[in-house]
Formats: structure tokens, C-alpha cells, sequence
């Protein structure tokens, strides 16, 4: 009786222990087993454990070196009845014929946080790359005549209008050839647009913005600041733009024409480099005298302009 209950009790192990090693499959595929040189080799690591195991992919990548590595393709995970399925693909490739063995790969897994660390071969894969065939027996073959594509009609479009531009062209560059050669060329008076129209042009632009009033203060310190100094560049041409305000004041004081506007300018820099620098919040009354400020500045200092003279048609020598 008690043999017969050891054999029992041994059986019963067995069977618990074989369950239990049954919870992890391991198992590598290809898409094929023959190939031609240069195909791409699909290969396929599959693994199917329970949730409570931690399992360790290995290093494919580098285990398999009788082939010429590709490329990873992204791995597949899912859940299905209790158990973890990955799938982890990679993509290889062979420039010459043979025939190869693909490794056995070993996944090592452990159940629980403690427990201990196993592992699982896969089964070697092998696989036979051949060459491309070619029939000797086959007559040889005229080069083909290059094929004719017709011209998309965009393509025929653009040519005409460069041509019919083309053609424009010349006949206005022959009218000025001619005028010249007969001695008289129309000149057009250059336009400049003086600095002091420029800078308010943009003062008025800045305030339909209404930047601060919409919370945006610091970007109109910035433009407002901006202008000023552009208009400082182009009215005393001075490289106003890339100076500190500090610098900027004595070059202001040393030009007889800016001396009416040093003190201003002192104001205005000084509210701009404490909302800059200092992370000063103005009052809506700074804000108001800044543009004034600036307004002030330009006017100051408008330089007077002589209109151009209406030229018609010169002689040319």
C-alpha cells in the first residue's frame, strides 16, 4: 500500500512539473526555406508564457551571424486566455548561395520576482540560398529601342509660357537697345520713402494691434523698442539695431541733430529694459507713454527732404 502511494505521489509531480514547464513556449520560424541571393529572410521569434513570468528576449541581431542583418520590424504583443503572446520579427538577407543554419536561440524567464532564471532553446532553422538562374540555351536579344514618353501637358504649358516670356523679353530689351542707340533713355526718379514715414507707418500699425491691451506686453515693448531703433539706424546711420540701449544714449548725445531727443529716449529705453530685463509688469499709463514716447522721438528729429526733380527724357553720351 505505501508503494503504491509513492508511485501515485510521483506521478503527481511529474505531472504538476511538466504543467508548469508547459507554461512557456518558445519557438523561431522563417517565411520559407529556400531563397534566392539577395531575397529578404523573414525570420520569426514567437513566445507564448503566463503573466506572472518575466522573460528576456535575446539578442537576435547578433546571435545570428550566418546571415547579413537588415533591418527590426516592430514587435506584436497580445493577451489570450491568461497568457502573453509576443511575436518579434527581423529581417535578413544572404549575397551569396549556400546553405545555412540558423543558431538555436535560448529565452531565458523567470516566474515571480525571486524566482529562479531558466531558459528555452529554439530549434535551429535551416535554410538554402540559391543563385539566380540564368538560361545559357536562350538566343541573345536586340537591345530594345528607347521607348518614346509623351510630355505631360503641364510640361507643354510651362515651355510655352517660357517661351512666350522669352519672346516678351527680347522685344523690350530690342525697344531699349534701339532707344539707346538713338540717344535717349527715359530715367525715372528713385522713390525714397524718408525714415521718419516709415517708423510712424509702423507706430500706427503696432497700435491697431493692441498688443498690450490683449495681454501680449512684452511683444510690444519689443516692437515698439524695435522701431525706434530702426529708425535710429536709417535717420543717424548708427548700428542701432545691435546696441544696448546704454550705447545707444551716448552716440544719441554726441549728434547735434539727437540732442533735442537724448532725455526722451533716456525714459523710453529705461521702461523698455525693466519690462525686459527686470520682469516688470507696467501700468497701462506706461504702456500709452512708451508709444507717445516714441511718436515724440520721431517727430523731433524728421529730417527734410527735397523732393526729386521730374526728369523726362536725358541724352545719353
Amino acid at each position: 500500500m505505501v508503494k503504491v502511494f509513492r508511485i501515485t505521489f510521483l506521478l503527481v509531480c511529474l505531472t504538476l512539473f511538466s504543467l508548469k514547464a508547459q507554461s512557456i513556449s518558445v519557438s523561431a520560424t522563417t517565411d520559407t526555406t529556400v531563397y534566392q541571393v539577395g531575397d529578404y529572410i523573414t525570420f520569426t521569434l514567437e513566445l507564448r508564457y503566463d503573466k506572472s513570468m518575466k522573460v528576456q528576449i535575446p539578442p537576435v541581431k547578433d546571435s545570428v551571424k550566418v546571415l547579413d542583418y537588415i533591418q527590426t520590424l516592430p514587435s506584436e504583443k497580445k493577451e489570450s486566455d491568461g497568457k502573453i503572446i509576443e511575436y518579434h520579427k527581423f529581417i535578413f538577407s544572404k549575397y551569396d548561395s549556400a546553405q545555412v543554419t540558423i543558431p538555436s536561440l535560448q529565452v531565458f524567464y523567470s516566474e515571480g520576482k525571486n524566482g529562479e532564471q531558466r531558459f528555452l532553446a529554439t530549434t535551429p532553422i535551416t535554410i538554402t540560398i540559391n543563385k539566380l538562374q540564368v538560361n545559357a540555351q536562350e538566343d541573345i536579344r536586340d537591345v530594345k529601342e528607347p521607348m518614346t514618353i509623351p510630355l505631360p501637358w503641364w510640361i507643354i504649358l510651362v515651355l510655352i509660357i517660357a517661351t512666350l516670356g522669352l519672346a516678351i523679353g527680347g522685344y523690350y530689351l530690342y525697344k531699349y537697345w534701339k532707344k539707346r542707340k538713338e540717344g535717349k533713355v527715359e530715367v525715372k526718379p528713385e522713390i525714397i520713402i524718408p525714415p521718419h514715414e516709415i517708423a510712424l507707418a509702423k507706430l500706427d500699425e503696432l497700435g491697431q494691434k493692441k498688443l498690450w491691451q490683449n495681454g501680449k506686453v512684452k511683444e510690444y515693448h519689443s516692437e515698439v523698442t524695435e522701431i525706434v531703433r530702426e529708425y535710429f539706424e536709417k535717420r543717424f546711420n548708427f548700428r542701432a539695431l545691435e546696441m544696448p540701449s546704454s550705447e545707444i544714449l551716448p552716440v544719441l548725445s554726441y549728434l547735434e541733430e539727437a540732442k533735442v531727443i537724448v532725455e526722451i529716449a533716456d525714459k523710453f529705453f529705461s521702461n523698455a529694459d525693466l519690462v525686459k530685463f527686470a520682469k516688470f509688469e507696467p501700468m497701462p499709463q506706461v504702456n500709452d507713454e512708451m508709444m507717445r514716447q516714441a511718436y515724440e522721438i520721431v517727430k523731433l528729429t524728421i529730417l527734410a527732404v527735397q523732393k526729386p526733380a521730374q526728369v523726362g527724357a536725358a541724352n545719353v553720351q
